[in-house]
């Protein structure tokens, strides 16, 4: 064992219900109770691996939560205003402005010194120091709306949330939900300073009016704070992924710095989730976006080929730039369907299954040591609704997304972890009991009481 690991508790939060003010070395009781406050997970370094369940009474709730459990959403600014703290004794004239290093402390009433009996007034004595005052804070939030029964046109979204450090709500097609109205207006009001300040708050809708309807558009404008929504659709999926992709690195850049002719590529197959959200955190590390396959061939209209087209396959960075354009292909049917169209791969990531491809991107994209990566999410690779909010909630975190069965963690994911979570590091688990099952996060906590040996019965 490293001398890294040491011997320590993992507290494992449930589903929000639980505070983080437990006793370092008790290991929490985890229950199905949804309908709690979030948990809030703390910013500083922690010392313990720890394990955070977030999770609500239904898909919505779960995304509103997570959303909730972040303080750093946006990019927000602060300021605190200086101001002078000065007493001052002695008497004088009545009226008398009273000054310190330029600056007026104050207009004093004293009664006038209008008697030779009494004596002269003397010189104030002012002592003053510098003391924080009011502050103000504002900023630029953005915020991404998703369908809440459909995945195909948010499958891309991974890399948007992570460059404009935005949480992924949903929000069924036909109206916005009062809970998600409610959550959209309290970030809009951390970006504005609660009013004390201007800030500036763009929603973004996946999908056209199909997914999310006019009626869902017009509410969200009428949010208080709220000051644009932008909508990112195609005429199908494929062209929604480009679509997203080509705003992602036209308008908001890549964290590298890179152009936007130099942006990495991660194929994956349209015609389902799991793949597409392993590659959306993957894509997001590495100066990504995510484009989608037919399946096992390119989509019929040509906008995936066209796009990886108009890629430009060599850099002439004039020593700026620090990226060079990749494409990756991330399970087995977008693997087949680079093939076949003789697209050249810098690498591809293919498992038996989803659960091992995701490991295996994960393996291939994050260098834990390099990167230094901390945190893990780990969700259901059944069913996609906690899978998307998850992807692009652990790409904000710099992290890869596992994929389990929602009534047991799945031997590779699990393996994954074991060999590669250190102390400090955070694991967070993603969905109710209608989507992953508690004995998931239960297995995971008794991974790490194995690997960091710790006795279940002093614990």
């Amino acid at each position: 064992m490293s001398n890294k690991i040491r011997r320590g508790a993992i507290a494992t939060l449930a589903a929000g219900a639980m505070s983080l003010s437990l006793v370092p070395s008790a290991f929490a009781a985890l229950d199905d109770s949804d309908g709690a406050p979030p948990v809030i997970v703390p910013e500083e370094e922690i010392s313990e691996a720890e394990v955070f369940r977030i999770a609500d009474v239904d898909r919505i709730a779960t995304a509103i939560e997570a959303s909730q459990s972040r303080t750093d959403w946006g990019q927000i600014y602060s300021n605190t205003q200086l101001v002078w703290d000065c007493s001052v004794s002695g008497f004088w004239m009545d009226g008398m402005p009273v000054f310190h290093d330029g600056w007026e402390v104050g207009d004093y009433y004293f009664p006038v010194w209008d008697s030779p009996h009494q004596p002269r007034p003397s010189d104030p004595q002012v002592r003053c120091e510098v003391v924080e005052g009011e502050t103000t804070t504002w900023g630029k939030m953005d915020i991404i709306v998703a369908r809440a029964d459909e995945y195909s046109d948010a499958l891309a979204a991974a890399p948007l949330a992570d460059v404009v450090d935005a949480p992924i709500l949903l929000n069924p097609t036909a109206s916005l939900r009062a809970d998600v109205a409610a959550e959209i207006e309290r970030l809009a009001d951390v970006a504005n300073g609660d009013g004390d300040r201007e800030g500036w708050v763009t929603v973004h809708l996946l999908g056209g009016t199909n997914a999310l309807s006019h009626d869902v558009e017009n509410a969200i404008d009428r949010i208080d704070g709220v000051d644009r929504t932008l909508r990112y659709q195609g005429i199908d999926r494929y062209q929604t992924a480009v679509n997203i992709a080509e705003v992602t690195v036209d308008s908001y850049g890549l964290e590298s710095g890179a152009d936007g002719n130099d942006v990495n590529v991660y194929l994956t197959t349209g015609i389902n989730f799991p793949d597409a959200l392993a590659a959306g955190a993957a894509a997001a590390n590495n100066d990504g976006v995510v484009l989608l396959t037919k399946g096992t061939v390119l989509d019929s209209r040509n906008f995936t080929d066209q796009f990886l087209i108009d890629l430009e396959l060599w850099v002439d960075d004039d020593r700026w730039d620090i990226n060079t354009s990749e494409i990756f292909a991330v399970g087995g049917p977008s693997a087949t369907a680079a093939a076949d169209f003789d697209i050249r791969l810098a690498d591809e990531f293919v498992g038996v299954d989803r659960y091992e491809t995701a490991t295996l991107t994960a393996e291939g994209v994050f260098d834990l040591d390099l990167d230094g990566v901390d945190n893990f999410a780990v969700v259901s690779g059944e069913g996609f609704a906690d899978a998307l909010v998850a992807s692009g909630y652990i790409a904000n975190l710099d992290g890869p997304l596992l994929l389990t069965r929602a009534t047991s963690l799945t031997d590779v994911t699990a393996d994954y972890l074991f060999d590669n979570v250190e102390d400090g590091d955070r694991i967070f688990t993603f969905g109710g009991p209608d989507s992953l099952r508690l004995a998931v996060t239960d297995a995971i906590r008794d991974l790490l009481m194995e690997k960091f040996e710790i006795d279940p019965e002093i614990s």
